[in-house]
C-alpha cells in the first residue's frame, strides 16, 4: 500500500493519454469542415463552377460501423442531422462523435475514481464513486452541450447571411435564371465567410442532381439550417413552385420583409440594452463615480474635524 502514491499517478496519466488519444482522433476525423473551408478558397480564387466536395472522401480512415457502438440507423440519422447542422459534413462524423463519446463516458469516471485517493485519502471510497458519477454525468453532457452551443452559434451566421442570400438570388431570378441555376449561382457567389452556408447549398445540389424533387431538396436545405426564415422561405418556395406564380415577385416581397425582420430585431435589441446595463452601473460605475467626487469632501471635513 505504500506503492500507491506513486502508482497511481503513473495509471492516471496512462489513462489519460489513451482517452485522449481518442478524443484526438474523432476530433481530426470531425476536421471535415476545415477540409470544406480550404476546398472553398480554392474554387474561389480560380473561380471554379463545380459544386463543392463535402461529403469527404469515399473511405474515410476512421471508418467505424456506430452500430457497434450502440447506434441504430435511427440513432444514426438523427445524430448526422444534428452533426450536419453543427457544421460537420464528413462522412465519418457519425463515427467520431461517438467513439468521442464513449472515451469521454469511460475515461472521465476511470480518471475520476483513480485520482481521488489523492484528494479523499485511500480509504474513501463513497468519495471515490461520487467523483466518478459526477464525471461519468459530465462525460455524457459535454458532447451534447458542444454540438448544441455549435448548432446556436452557426444559426447566428446563417440568419445575418440569410438575407444576403436572398438578395443575391432575386437579382439571379430577375436576371432571367431558373431556380435551380439561380441557387446554384447565389452559392458561388457568396463569399468566404459563409463556408457552412455555401456547404448546405451544394448538398441541397447534390440532392437534386440525385433526382430529389427542388421542394424536398429546399426542405432538407430549410432542416439542415434550423432558421424559421428558412422554413418560411421554403414555404414560400413550394407554394410558388404549385401555384404557377412569378417567383421574382415573390422572392422579392419576402426578401423586404426579412430586411424589415432583421431592421426589427436590431432596434429591439438596442431598446433592451439600458435595462441590462442598469444593473452593472449601479454596482460597479455608480459607486466609483461617488466615491471620486465625494471623498475630497469628506477628507477636507475629516482634516477640519481632526484640528
Amino acid at each position: 500500500m505504500a506503492e500507491l502514491p506513486v502508482v497511481l499517478p503513473l495509471v492516471t496519466l496512462l489513462v489519460f493519454a489513451g482517452v485522449g488519444l481518442l478524443v484526438f482522433a474523432g476530433l481530426q476525423a470531425l476536421g471535415e469542415r476545415e477540409r470544406v473551408g480550404r476546398r472553398v478558397k480554392a474554387l474561389s480564387s480560380v473561380g471554379r463552377a463545380g459544386p463543392l466536395d463535402v461529403a469527404g472522401p469515399q473511405e474515410p480512415w476512421f471508418a467505424i460501423d456506430p452500430a457497434r457502438l450502440g447506434l441504430d440507423t435511427r440513432a444514426q440519422r438523427t445524430l448526422r442531422a444534428a452533426l450536419i447542422r453543427a457544421g460537420f459534413f464528413g462522412p465519418a462524423s457519425v463515427s467520431a462523435y461517438a467513439v468521442i463519446r464513449v472515451a469521454l463516458l469511460a475515461g472521465f469516471p476511470l480518471i475520476g475514481f483513480l485520482m481521488a485517493p489523492l484528494a479523499f485519502g485511500s480509504g474513501a471510497l463513497p468519495g471515490r464513486v461520487v467523483l466518478a458519477l459526477l464525471l461519468f454525468a459530465v462525460g455524457y453532457y459535454l458532447p451534447k452541450a458542444a454540438i448544441s452551443r455549435l448548432q446556436q452559434r452557426l444559426e447566428g451566421e446563417y440568419r445575418l447571411i440569410f438575407p444576403d442570400f436572398l438578395d443575391m438570388l432575386v437579382v439571379c431570378v430577375n436576371a432571367g435564371l431558373s431556380l435551380e441555376a439561380a441557387l446554384d449561382r447565389t452559392a458561388r457567389e457568396l463569399g468566404e465567410g459563409a463556408v457552412a452556408f455555401r456547404a448546405n447549398l451544394d448538398l441541397m445540389a447534390g440532392e437534386m442532381r440525385a433526382g430529389k424533387s427542388t421542394s424536398d431538396a429546399l426542405k432538407s436545405l430549410s432542416e439542415r439550417l434550423g432558421l424559421p426564415e428558412a422554413r418560411a422561405f421554403v414555404a414560400l418556395l413550394q407554394q410558388t413552385i404549385e401555384l404557377g406564380t412569378d417567383v421574382a415577385q415573390a422572392l422579392t416581397t419576402f426578401s423586404d420583409e426579412m430586411r424589415d425582420k432583421r431592421m426589427s430585431s436590431a432596434e429591439e435589441k438596442a431598446a433592451a440594452l439600458p435595462p441590462k446595463l442598469t444593473i452593472p452601473l449601479g454596482l460597479f460605475i455608480f459607486p466609483v463615480v461617488l466615491i471620486a467626487v465625494l471623498a475630497p469632501a469628506v477628507l477636507k471635513v475629516m482634516g477640519a474635524f481632526g484640528r
